[in-house]
């Protein structure tokens, strides 16, 4: 039974207003009447789930700067047999449970950590004082589905989000690991590319495993001096590389209130390439830049092409409505030769965008098309920022398509979905949870060939989905 939660007061926190706000209910709805209604038609022939995470803070926060901190929420939109179910389910983690037992939020931010009280230890909390939110991510690989945060443990889901428990990949990962919220899986075999982090040396090893969920190898990247904020990483045919740009976790700032990352902006970027199998990474240096995400990349003769959403500088500060997550970023191509160590870094277009994807079943090879969530340049310049479109790059024409869901709109990470009976990029589908004013929300469903045409559907969902992180499609998963 849904716990009844107090009125919260959110009015000092910039990233929890308007579409930011978290939901507080847990709802379900089938298609039909007093429930979702679908607008245009709904490709007949996909089975599997969409599903997308995000922070959902439960109880009140006593620190909110960055959406990181929030409680994961998966909204999720089931597809079976031309029929669709939706429901949302807060992350059943054990911080989450102990928070419910006691009522309240028992840990701090990652921007203003505590020490544990006593209470919450008894209650069977974590006497550290970061928790796992498990709000980043939400992935099925290896017969497993996936709530994913980078700072900790995997949790494991059921299909219908009602349990979650955390993951140690058989005693692979061990106390301080924090395994990444963006594994990449390998579209020639299977195999999750993914990466743990400490802060000893090797600050970050590259953890592979096979398309059962088996674990293959380690391959620990030396060469850097101290942990940073390396968000995600990419495959390139038989490399993997990562970004080592200037940005540093402070743990003890952080519990002193002040920022916890350094950006250190004299320093350059560093790039690290490793070869799959291991051995010793490759290393790069080009001038100072930030990036979050990659979109894909490949491996072409003696070049690695990495195309990646460029930053001036890393987004975050801890104090309130600073704007500096607004910054301006863009898609662009990192080209790494491996016989010079020549890097060239080159804009793809100028349109402000995050959360770049591809066609998943490219992953690591060469590929056509690149989609991410965009903004009007006139958007760009809010503190609270959304993007209200989606872009589709041609990486091999340079142009791009655009589709504006119009004013006040807000519009998530667009997810490539396969068509079965195609191989072909184009003949996939865009899926993104929108809200519009005067249409509320609704999974919007594109075609990855012609943004142009609009919405094929609409499944319009009578709750509200609050802005978040990361979304994927669950081929074959059902109720």
């Amino acid at each position: 039974m849904m716990t009844t939660r107090p009125e919260m007061d959110l009015e000092r926190f910039p990233y929890l207003q308007g579409n930011y706000a978290p939901v507080l209910e847990e709802s379900t709805f089938d298609e039909g009447e007093g429930g979702l209604h679908v607008e245009g038609q709904i490709p007949q022939q996909i089975t599997g789930a969409f599903m997308r995470n995000g922070p959902n803070v439960a109880w009140q926060p006593d620190h909110y700067v960055y959406p990181v901190d929030g409680d994961g929420m998966i909204h999720a939109v089931y597809f079976k047999d031309g029929r669709v179910h939706y429901r949302n389910r807060w992350v059943r983690s054990n911080w989450f449970r102990v928070e419910e037992t006691l009522r309240r939020a028992c840990w701090g931010s990652h921007g203003k950590p505590y020490p544990v009280d006593t209470e919450t230890l008894a209650a069977g909390g974590s006497a550290h004082p970061f928790k796992n939110p498990a709000n980043t991510s939400v992935l099925y690989h290896g017969g497993k589905l996936f709530a994913l945060f980078e700072a900790g443990f995997p949790h494991v889901l059921s299909s219908d989000l009602e349990s979650a428990e955390e993951f140690d990949y058989h005693g692979l990962l061990q106390t301080g690991d924090g395994l990444t919220a963006h594994p990449k899986i390998c579209a020639r075999n299977g195999d999750l590319i993914s990466n743990t982090q400490r802060f000893a040396e090797p600050y970050l090893t590259i953890q592979i495993f096979d398309s059962a969920g088996r674990h293959k190898r380690s391959i620990p990247i030396y060469g850097m001096h101290r942990r940073a904020m390396i968000h995600d990483i990419q495959l390139c045919g038989d490399y993997i590389v990562g970004l080592f740009a200037p940005a540093f976790p402070d743990i003890e700032a952080a519990m002193r209130g002040e920022n916890p990352f350094i950006w250190e902006a004299e320093r350059p970027t560093r790039i690290f390439a490793v070869h799959r199998d291991g051995g010793d990474p490759v290393w790069f240096e080009a001038p100072t830049f930030f990036s979050w995400h990659f979109c894909n990349g490949f491996h072409s003769g003696n070049k690695l092409y990495v195309d990646y959403i460029w930053m001036d500088s890393m987004p975050v500060s801890n104090d309130l409505g600073t704007g500096v997550e607004s910054q301006m970023r863009n898609l662009h191509r990192l080209t790494l030769d491996l016989l010079t160590g020549s890097v060239t870094n080159e804009k793809v277009g100028p349109t402000y965008c995050e959360f770049s994807r591809a066609d998943e079943r490219r992953c690591g090879l060469q590929y056509r098309y690149g989609f991410a969530a965009a903004a009007t340049h006139s958007r760009s310049e809010s503190p609270n920022h959304a993007y209200n479109a989606t872009i589709r790059y041609d990486m091999e024409s340079g142009t791009s398509q655009l589709w504006d869901f119009g004013e006040g709109a807000n519009a998530g990470e667009p997810v490539h979905i396969p068509n079965p009976d195609s191989d072909k990029e184009e003949d996939g589908y865009l899926m993104s949870y929108v809200t519009c004013p005067g249409e509320g929300a609704f999974l919007s469903i594109l075609s990855a060939g012609d943004l142009t045409r609009g919405p094929l559907a609409k499944i319009h969902i009578p709750a509200r989905v609050p802005n978040g992180f990361h979304a994927n499609w669950m081929s074959g998963i059902t109720l």
